[in-house]
């Protein structure tokens, strides 16, 4: 290692290429790298992804990808290629057959059925078997983490319960779940849905996976109206929670109590999140003892005054992506522009962790100031040929007036055929631009809003992926 730090990258719940080893004379078989192919098999044969069924990762995802149901996971190729472009690095890329010891940075993919811990395991094992020709002193603050979603939650229960706190510098997470998602609380009561329909398959596949339970909200999110009580997910009577969400509920205190003992010398890692705040994010439900609804409204019942115009990234909620311990810190300097998936490609993000290479300051790489955003209100998952709603508002602390016109460009992630662009129209009603982009076929489509000439403000833009595939 020619850098004075260690630099981890994990990948969030979807990102890692699970492969089915070989054996037997057969070769080793790819099951799941989050490509158009994998979804419509995913969606026809959910038990290929089971957790009975023995898988190795062996690597990060690449090109803009999809996990059903749950959100739009970007590929890690523009990360690593602009981490590469640092001075004097040496990427491992997570490869189980090409491992480098001597790596500066290193790609960490894993199985992301199988929840945080096991995935923590394994990255303390990682660790140590890199570090462990290093004496004491070297080791020290030598790891600095980049995660992303629910990897930033697989470093904090490394840091925490399996103590690896001396070990690192810093955890830098990007749109990480710390107080948990009210989406994963629909997948798991609601199900995955397409035009209203249930796909059962893949639903009942998720509530297999602990790590979908890991991303309940460990908040009370949900409002029961029989009883006029705010309740946690794991205290309603619903058959698609059950022990699982218990036992995700235990693991978040694990790691808050781990965190409350870390010694606090100045010597424990520093914690820099990022967080979207401008598009419309699942944040609260109501149960009414027949019925789960999630909405896009934060919990009128806790105390979030100051939080009104903090809405998240799409998929997690911004007051979710603040670690608990950081609750009372000014977090003006952590806000992003970005979607949940697009994040990760964001070209500020080497300039994080480089700060600890070069022992600046963070001044430099600081989040948005929130003078304004775009913010997109469009789901993942839609049918062929039905059209795709799209809402875009504008938000900030002081914009002065409204963009003459707003447009979203449509085109394959494949970059084949004719790029669509349609105009939204401004709905006074709703206080949002409106506009039902043209159905399409089954494919991968990047979908880009752009807001030219914003008063006091100038062009905004943002963008996310989405899936179109048949029930």
């Amino acid at each position: 290692m020619g850098r004075r730090h260690l630099l981890y990258v994990l990948p969030g719940i979807g990102g890692s290429v699970l492969e089915r080893p070989g054996s037997g004379g057969k070769p080793a078989k790819t099951l799941w790298d989050a490509g158009f192919g994998d979804i419509a098999g995913l969606l026809a044969r959910p038990g290929r992804l089971g957790v009975d069924e023995p898988l190795r990762p062996t690597g990060l995802i690449r090109s803009k990808r999809l996990l059903p149901g749950w959100t739009v996971v970007p590929g890690y190729e523009q990360l690593v290629q602009r981490l590469r472009a640092l001075p004097g690095v040496t990427v491992d890329e997570g490869r189980p057959d090409g491992r480098n010891p001597a790596a500066d940075v290193v790609l960490f993919p894993y199985d992301f059925r199988l929840g945080v811990a096991h995935a923590a395991e394994l990255l303390a094992a990682d660790v140590h078997d890199r570090l462990k020709d290093v004496s004491p002193a070297e080791r020290a603050g030598r790891v600095v983490v980049l995660a992303h979603s629910m990897g930033g939650l697989v470093a904090r229960y490394w840091l925490g319960p399996l103590q690896g706190a001396p070990l690192c510098r810093a955890l830098i997470t990007l749109g990480t779940p710390h107080r948990g998602a009210p989406k994963a609380l629909h997948l798991l009561v609601n199900g995955v849905r397409l035009a209203g329909a249930r796909l059962n398959g893949v639903s009942d596949l998720l509530r297999e996976w602990p790590s979908v339970a890991e991303l309940l909200p460990r908040y009370p999110a949900v409002w029961d109206s029989t009883t006029n009580t705010a309740r946690y997910p794991h205290e309603l009577p619903l058959g698609g929670l059950g022990p699982a969400s218990k036992a995700a509920f235990a693991m978040h205190e694990e790691i808050e109590r781990a965190w409350q003992e870390l010694p606090r010398t100045g010597t424990e890692p520093q914690v820099v999140p990022r967080l979207g705040w401008s598009h419309d994010t699942a944040g609260s439900a109501l149960w009414d003892g027949r019925k789960l609804t999630v909405g896009k409204a934060l919990p009128a019942w806790l105390d979030l005054a100051g939080w009104e115009q903090d809405h998240g990234d799409g998929t997690v909620p911004a007051i979710s992506a603040v670690p608990l311990e950081l609750s009372g810190h000014d977090t003006s300097g952590w806000r992003v522009r970005d979607r949940h998936g697009p994040i990760v490609s964001a070209p500020w993000i080497p300039g994080l962790a480089q700060a600890y290479e070069e022992r600046q300051t963070l001044a430099a790489v600081r989040g948005d100031e929130r003078e304004a955003a775009l913010g997109l209100d469009l789901e993942e998952l839609h049918q062929p040929g039905q059209p795709i709603p799209l809402r875009v508002r504008l938000r900030g602390d002081s914009v002065p007036g409204l963009p003459d016109t707003v447009w979203a460009a449509v085109r394959s992630t494949e970059g084949t055929g004719t790029r669509l662009d349609v105009r939204l129209d401004w709905d006074e009603r709703a206080g949002c631009f409106t506009a039902e982009l043209p159905a399409q076929p089954p494919g991968l489509y990047d979908v880009r809003v752009s807001a030219r000439a914003v008063p006091g403000v100038g062009d905004l833009s943002a963008s996310d992926t989405v899936a179109v595939v048949a029930p």
